[in-house]
């Protein structure tokens, strides 16, 4: 039977020392980490040189862990300069090969269009970013976020378009619920491969949606496991977004992810 690959996205993490997240994982048998550029504790800063690049790689693998994916920025919505958004996300790819991941994770864009035309231009700006990582031989995975991947059809026309072999879909169930879409229809509306997954759920709290706990939330993730179970051949990540209790909220759903993949069959 093949291996079942858990990780843990690193969100939660953003308030505490990289360090922190990799004793976590350590602590609780994980063996690939999940990493992002940023200006805050958990991440790592992209301004960073190559000498402090390796000793943050060195502190990971001195934990044992080996990464999983690394996001990439890029907001390919921009009405305005958005070759600089392309070349941006093409450079951290650059530097996050020092890291070796095995996908790069990203994402359309965060500006409010709804014009016809953004639509090509995203997929204009994967295509160029596919290509550029396959150049490293790297899978890109595009995260349906809200906004212009809020749907698995929007998810298709964009990628539709793309047509690059290296790149698929970061299926999050619970991205798809908090935009109002039905995270197991979507799943199976998506015409293209999924090649990283994310982990969280989502309840309703004083009025409105929030992520939560998997254990908490309205997603009925077995028929979504069982559907995964048959095709999917990439790594199972929870996604935990609370920093305040990151560690404990972490574990739980982990072990939740586990008894449920247990449930369908899918040992770990």
């Amino acid at each position: 039977m093949k291996e079942t690959l858990l990780t843990s996205s690193p969100w939660g993490f953003r308030e505490r020392p990289v360090a922190d997240f990799c004793r976590w994982l350590k602590e609780h048998e994980l063996q690939y980490i999940c990493g992002h550029f940023g200006n805050f504790p958990g991440a790592v800063n992209f301004s960073l040189d190559d000498r402090e690049l390796d000793k943050v790689n060195a502190e990971v693998n001195s934990f044992g862990l080996q990464y999983a994916s690394f996001n990439a920025d890029g907001d390919f919505m921009m009405e305005k300069a958005v070759d600089d958004q392309v070349a941006l996300c093409c450079r951290m790819i650059d530097r996050a090969v020092k890291f070796q991941p095995k996908v790069i994770i990203v994402f359309a864009g965060w500006q409010d269009r709804k014009d016809q035309s953004v639509y090509g231009q995203v997929s204009d700006c994967l295509k160029q970013v596919a290509r550029h990582a396959a150049r490293y031989h790297l899978t890109v995975a595009l995260e349906n976020h809200g906004g212009l991947t809020a749907s698995a059809e929007q998810i298709n026309r964009i990628l539709d378009a793309v047509n690059e072999p290296n790149i698929g879909i970061n299926y999050d169930p619970a991205n798809f619920l908090m935009y109002g879409e039905d995270p197991l229809k979507s799943l199976l509306n998506l015409k293209h491969p999924l090649v990283f997954t994310h982990f969280k759920s989502v309840k309703r709290m004083n009025g409105k949606e929030v992520y939560c706990r998997l254990k908490e939330g309205e997603i009925d993730y077995l028929p979504i496991l069982e559907i995964l179970k048959k095709e999917y051949r990439g790594f199972y990540a929870i996604e935990y977004e609370e920093t305040s209790d990151v560690m404990s909220g972490s574990e739980d759903d982990l072990n939740s992810l586990k008894n449920l993949l247990d449930k369908v069959g899918h040992h770990v």
